[in-house]
């Protein structure tokens, strides 16, 4: 991964409205094939700072090769990659100036490790306002200390990031 900017900006509301516009067109471009559409990610966490760039989940029953939705994709200004994140995924991706990131659109099988990750995470940062907190500010730092270095802003989180996933796990046992 080479250096780039990126930026980290406070919670915005206008990011749920925009995954409003994303998933209606999601709909008609997966129609059935989509069992469920999410809104994950940083964005989807409210009061929680982030790189302005929303992901979204399409759930899917089963793995193929989405040739008619690839192409429709691409006539929305989106380009694809498989196999991006993990395993049996798709990655419809949006950019604007150059190489920046808007949009993220990820495909996963339903119940994968990857679909189940996404959601549990957005669902246990959510249920725990404070530490959606500890993650904004600690965002918010690294990309003071990183600006141009996104390779190292995404190191530098993973061992909050691997602990938060700890405390997702033990979050889950008890319901």
């Amino acid at each position: 991964m080479q250096k780039r900017t990126y930026s980290v900006e406070p919670y915005n509301p206008i990011w749920v409205s925009k995954f409003g516009e994303i998933k209606a067109m999601l709909q008609k471009v997966f129609a059935s094939k989509a069992l469920s559409i999410e809104h994950i990610g940083s964005t989807s966490i409210p009061h929680m700072s982030a790189k302005p760039v929303i992901d979204v989940l399409v759930v899917v029953s089963r793995m193929e090769p989405f040739v008619k939705e690839k192409e429709e994709m691409g006539r929305y200004g989106y380009q694809s990659a498989d196999n991006y994140i993990a395993p049996d995924t798709v990655i419809f991706f949006k950019t604007e100036m150059g190489d920046r990131k808007i949009e993220n659109i990820h495909i996963c099988v339903k119940d994968s490790p990857k679909a189940v990750q996404f959601i549990t995470t957005r669902d246990f940062l959510r249920a725990h306002p404070e530490r959606a907190k500890q993650y904004s500010d600690l965002k918010e730092k690294l990309n003071k200390k990183f600006p141009d270095d996104y390779p190292a802003y995404r190191k530098a989180k993973q061992s909050f990031l691997g602990e938060t996933e700890r405390l997702t796990q033990k979050w889950l046992k008890q319901d």
